[in-house]
């Protein structure tokens, strides 16, 4: 049975580790960095570990009965509602479950800002294509150029998260 958790702050330590397997996993297939897991790891972990503990960062940890089988990491300001990252392992890509996380994510969080932004990798045509489902647009790029940047009203993406 699928169900979400928002992560408890005060076990970062514990879960980090595991959601990076997952996010190397995924991301070796899309775009290889070159790096072993064990040299991108400790990057990772120097990045995202101060930022996860800021207050309006979250990660909703997706489990099935008591297997992490993915995450979903994103903040909330005044302007904007950020899609940081989704992974989920790939056995789970198809099945419902991103939806069901977004209507989780309607009813668990109090209010949303008017716009909603994301990022994806230029290699990710999948996170690219999904995003554009979302009504979001692509605006232009990350300072590397590394990613394209999308932004859409919230509004739109609950309209066609709940319709679907």
């Amino acid at each position: 049975m699928i169900s979400f958790q928002f992560m408890d702050k005060a076990k970062a330590d514990e879960y980090l580790p595991t959601l990076f397997k997952l996010l190397y996993k995924n991301m070796n297939e899309i775009s290889p960095s070159g790096l072993s897991e064990s040299e991108q790891l400790p990057l990772w972990l120097e990045a995202v570990a101060p930022a996860v503990q800021k207050d309006a960062r979250q990660i909703v940890l997706i489990m099935d009965a008591d297997r992490l089988i993915g995450y979903f990491q994103y903040y909330i300001n005044e302007a904007v509602f950020m899609m940081e990252e989704i992974q989920l392992e790939r056995e789970y890509w198809g099945s419902g479950v991103f939806n069901m996380l977004y209507r989780f994510l309607h009813d668990s969080i109090k209010s949303f800002p008017e716009n909603a932004e994301a990022y994806a990798l230029k290699e990710n045509t999948r996170s690219q294509a999904i995003l554009e489902h979302l009504g979001l647009s692509r605006i232009g790029e990350n300072k590397n150029g590394s990613c394209f940047h999308y932004r859409g009203s919230c509004e739109r993406l609950w309209s066609i998260v709940l319709k679907g």
